[in-house]
């Protein structure tokens, strides 16, 4: 069951969202061709829904290794320098990651002493803007997952 859970988590959130986006843009142009009228929650549900979606994909790419990297240089150094360079960006990446965490969790906790409602759905936009710290701290752990698994493979091959 854990297995499935670290293996499709992300996706099924992703597609989730996606989906919420996809009937909520399609619901507003129904809305706005045929009855002339339009949802006010419809709009704010597809932007939240892609917003989620993006870190829910960034996580999944950190988790599969599948962000862009230039290989053909790495491959043509070293080992040692191939390792240095990956775990190089890797902790550069992760120095981002915790950066982005502690400013998103500053920010969630300014929304704490504000009272601000969305316009469409009407909610409180702290309990929103409260998922891009937990998206991030997803995505530290998933980094931490890469190596934990090439410490566990007696670092054979490359982080990749």
């Amino acid at each position: 069951m854990l297995s499935k859970l670290d293996r499709y988590f992300e996706e099924v959130l992703c597609t989730v969202f996606l989906s919420v986006v996809v009937g909520s843009v399609l619901m507003q142009v129904v809305l706005r061709f045929f009855f002339h009228s339009a949802a006010a929650w419809a709009e704010e549900t597809a932007v939240y829904g892609m917003i989620f979606a993006v870190y829910l994909g960034a996580t999944m790419a950190v988790r599969d290794r599948a962000h862009i990297r230039i290989t053909l240089l790495i491959s043509r150094l070293p080992r040692a320098f191939q390792i240095f360079s990956v775990v190089l960006a890797d902790a550069l990446w992760l120095g981002f990651v915790i950066f982005m965490i502690v400013q998103t969790t500053t920010y969630t906790r300014l929304l704490f002493n504000v009272t601000y409602q969305t316009p469409g759905l009407g909610i409180e936009q702290r309990w929103v803007q409260m998922f891009i710290p937990i998206l991030f701290g997803l995505m530290l752990f998933r980094i931490l997952q890469v190596y934990w698994r090439w410490r566990n493979d007696r670092f054979e091959g490359l982080p990749l």
